[in-house]
């Protein structure tokens, strides 16, 4: 079994297997991807990046059938939620039906859950449940990828589900929590918090050298994001974070610890469970993510695999319905031979002999429809390949949001609604667009109360002019002298066709 770890400019790849509750690593490749390969988690060159993991792997010799992978992206929205028991099926449609209601999620989303507790006295017969919604286009350029490398894809997975099975295998973690887990990366930072035994939430920052004022921009990044987990914890009424455990590219561990001693928070590098083994050859932090995906799922408490989710859900790849199409239209001409052939038999034993040629010019005919429907395979291939192609190339269009005049007018507008009859109003100091990304940061945003704050976000979202809207808890009680402020807020925008 492959598991690949994927992100926008590199992949984690490690060949392995579980067996008996035992994960051993037999090799491990890292694959460098050139920009705008993958872009925010989704794979836009397609064959481009197939023909690189392809011919790595056979460099290594570590091709095989069978696959799992494991990503990030921005564009994932994460939400705790409370869901009343059901069984399976029936309580993943609830766990939609929740997310579409308070997030505004549509169909193009993708939607996995992991139940984490009892929802409390409050909630009788109801669950705490931590839901992701994941664009769905992301899931299908995964699909369509391996397909075209011709391995069979298992199993997609988002990262903090991942790395949540290494970290809750250490059973020493559980006196550390709540408990921020971080991924280094030159170009993102992977959160993971946990609480109370469980995965709480998690986020995926993109960072830039740009946006930072000293050269080490990952640990300033660092410092920022712990803070903003730190406050996010608080606001839900934790202590604080404490412990910090750091994993991915740690280039300076000793200055890491540093820095976050000034915090009051105590850094240590993730370490290995007893059921791994064959890691001693390679960097085990880099490779986390991919060997954590090799971990048996609880099927009780978790609906983590996308394509199964995708399945459930009635959601089919187009790969797979013309694949499906092509299949059946050789089996139906090789039925047609073999029921030709079957009557040529029973001619010759009834000592039918005269229609004999006739028989061969059917057995010929047959021949001819299936050659003929292997050039259509081949030439339905090829323009599947050219037409994922233009769709990608559409996409990356599609993709590059305009900020106009209009935004700014749908956001003064929901600073001025007035939820369930009550008024109030939201002001903020800053306002910023970050084109590469497609996200507009508003700073300080300031309501009357608590509750207002996450009224304002679906005051945002209800406009439905944005495609998601996240934001790290608040401060303040409410009063005059101490305000509810949203320290900071990410609007990321839709395609230049909405926006309109």
């Amino acid at each position: 079994m492959l598991s690949f770890d994927i992100s926008d400019r590199q992949v984690h790849i490690v060949k392995g297997e579980n067996a008996g509750g035992k994960i051993k690593i037999d090799k491990s490749l890292t694959v460098d991807v050139p920009e705008e390969m993958i872009m925010n988690g989704e794979v836009i060159n397609l064959s481009g990046l197939a023909d690189l993991l392809v011919s790595n792997l056979k460099a290594e010799l570590m091709m095989d059938k069978d696959a799992i992978v494991t990503f990030s992206s921005s564009n994932i929205v994460f939400k705790e939620l409370v869901v009343p028991k059901a069984k399976s099926n029936e309580f993943l449609q609830m766990v939609q039906n929740h997310m579409s209601q308070e997030m505004g999620i549509s169909n193009e989303y993708s939607i996995s859950y992991t139940v984490v507790g009892e929802a409390g006295e409050d909630n009788p017969g109801s669950v705490k449940v931590l839901a992701t919604a994941c664009p769905s286009a992301i899931v299908e350029s995964f699909r369509k990828l391996f397909s075209i490398m011709s391995i069979s894809l298992k199993s997609v997975n988002i990262s903090c589900n991942s790395i949540s099975r290494i970290v809750l295998a250490d059973k020493s973690n559980n006196e550390k929590m709540p408990l921020l887990v971080c991924q280094l990366d030159d170009n993102f930072l992977g959160l993971t918090l946990f609480e109370n035994g469980q995965m709480a939430f998690a986020r995926y920052v993109p960072i830039d050298p740009s946006d930072y004022d000293q050269e080490d921009y990952v640990t300033e990044a660092l410092n920022e994001n712990i803070f903003r987990m730190e406050q996010f914890n608080k606001a839900r009424g934790g202590p604080g974070l404490d412990h910090v455990i750091l994993y991915g590219k740690i280039v300076d561990y000793i200055k890491l610890v540093d820095s976050l001693d000034g915090m009051d928070i105590k850094a240590s590098i993730l370490g290995v469970p007893a059921q791994i083994t064959g890691y001693e050859n390679f960097e085990f932090t880099v490779f986390a993510n991919a060997i954590g995906s090799l971990y048996k799922r609880n099927k009780q408490t978790e609906r983590i695999n996308l394509l199964e989710i995708d399945t459930a859900t009635g959601k089919t790849s187009e790969a797979a319905t013309g694949l499906l199409i092509t299949a059946g239209v050789i089996i139906a001409a090789s039925a047609l031979a073999i029921g030709a052939i079957t009557f040529f038999v029973n001619m010759k034993k009834n000592g039918v002999e005269e229609d004999t040629d006739k028989v061969r010019e059917e057995i010929v005919k047959c021949d001819e429809i299936i050659a003929a429907n292997r050039v259509l395979h081949n030439g339905l291939d090829q323009v599947n390949r050219y037409k994922a192609i233009v769709e990608n190339a559409k996409n990356k269009l599609d993709a590059l949001p305009v900020l106009k005049k209009k935004i700014f007018e749908e956001i003064d507008e929901a600073t001025d609604s007035k939820p369930e009859g009550e008024e109030y109003h939201a002001k903020y100091t800053g306002l910023t667009y970050d084109q590469s990304s497609a996200i507009v940061t508003i700073s300080n945003v300031q309501v009357d109360g608590q509750l207002q704050a996450p009224e304002f976000v679906r005051g945002i979202m209800a406009l439905n002019y944005f495609k998601a809207v996240s934001f790290n808890g608040y401060n303040g009680k409410g009063t005059e002298d101490d305000p509810v402020t949203i320290g900071s807020m990410q609007i990321y925008l839709k395609s230049e066709e909405v926006n309109k």
